[in-house]
């Protein structure tokens, strides 16, 4: 069994072990350190040496919710907070559904599937007042990466915070908090960091720190972020976390270092995600042309359902791949390239993709006759 998909990814042997050597009780100053250096060495990766960064024992939507529970401050807690969000997809979306139940004022931008904002989606809002930009840098539901020079312009030249959802772009694409002015970045355990899923990191700028502390009080008693920026600075949380994959954070950013650092690594992703984009094309694969995060790969299909070829790979050859949901459920599937996989991988998925598409085309030959 291989998986190839955008998480929880095919972990690597030395984290999966992780677990069996044992932990230690969370509430001691030897675990409080431990922690405040993996936060300290994800900062750095984030492109945020003078961010603060917590931990949540909660998946990327339960780090998406307390966002925006602390750092916008809707009508029903007495604010005029407005949001612009980037809607190109079911993540996108899912900001917007945030917003909506916190009863935050916001506009969307609103994309199909193959579409990316471009300067002239912008334009409209350009000095109309909005506080904040949300944004999931890779719409994980298409693989399509937005442009963040051009979002990052446009949040500076209006003032706004900008709020980012980067579970999927991390450790794959190019990313910088202080260089683009990032004021959140969401990322969780299970994508690019190649854990257990369970955990998400937030990061943020020192005025976004600002704002939540001078603010008032979020909805959610768990999730209220003063809390965990006191509890952070001994490298511990309000209540009983993930103590667990903290070790997997360890053991993982130590595999990271010893393949050359971030940099390096974010190469040999990409490097996987052009092979198999190469040897896709070649054998006749549809690949969409929007600009692609290195996270996976869509691929369109027209003739033949998209997750009747998951099935295929799953039942009979025992290679995982991400189904999509919605209307794109029979047009599309991805292929993640984070995770432990090799370009040797890489080939036996496409030959047993090819073979796959090619039994499915035959049954339904045989069907129509």
């Amino acid at each position: 069994m291989k998986q190839f998909i955008v998480g929880p990814v095919e972990m690597y042997p030395s984290t999966k072990r992780v677990l069996e050597k044992g932990y230690t009780y969370f509430r001691t100053q030897e675990y409080g350190d431990m922690v405040k250096e993996c936060l300290s060495k994800v900062s750095e990766m984030l492109g945020a040496k003078n961010s603060t960064t917590i931990y949540l024992a909660a998946s990327g939507t339960g780090a998406m919710d307390a966002v925006v529970d602390n750092c916008m401050r809707g009508v029903n807690k007495g604010g005029n907070d407005k949001a612009l969000v980037i809607n190109g997809g079911s993540f996108g979306h899912r900001f917007c559904e945030l917003l909506q139940w916190y009863k935050v004022d916001y506009d969307s931008i609103n994309l199909e599937w193959n579409e990316v904002v471009s300067a002239k989606d912008l334009e409209p809002y350009e000095n109309k007042g909005y506080t904040a930009l949300f944004v999931n840098l890779d719409e994980t539901s298409s693989g399509k990466l937005y442009d963040i020079r051009l979002i990052s312009d446009f949040c500076k030249r209006n003032g706004m915070y900008l709020i980012v959802d980067a579970i999927s772009t991390f450790l794959a694409d190019d990313y910088d908090m202080e260089r683009y002015g990032i004021d959140v970045t969401i990322i969780s355990s299970q994508k690019g960091l190649c854990l257990s899923p369970g955990m998400s990191i937030v990061s943020f700028s020192q005025r976004m720190v600002e704002k939540i502390n001078k603010e008032g009080q979020p909805n959610s008693y768990y999730f209220d972020f003063k809390s965990y920026f006191r509890n952070i600075d001994r490298g511990q949380t309000p209540f009983t976390t993930t103590v667990s994959t903290m070790y997997e954070l360890k053991d993982m950013l130590g595999l990271i270092e010893k393949t050359g650092g971030r940099d390096k690594w974010i190469e040999q992703v990409q490097e996987k995600a052009k092979y198999f984009r190469e040897k896709a094309k070649s054998a006749g694969l549809n690949i969409p042309d929007y600009p692609k995060s290195a996270t996976l790969t869509p691929l369109y299909f027209e003739d033949i359902s998209a997750s009747e070829v998951v099935k295929e790979l799953r039942e009979r050859y025992e290679l995982f791949v991400n189904p999509c949901g919605g209307k794109m459920a029979d047009r599309l599937l991805r292929v993640a390239h984070i995770g432990n996989t090799t370009k040797e991988d890489i080939d036996e998925l496409l030959d047993k993709l090819v073979l796959s598409i090619k039994e499915i085309k035959e049954r339904g030959c045989i069907g129509v006759i």
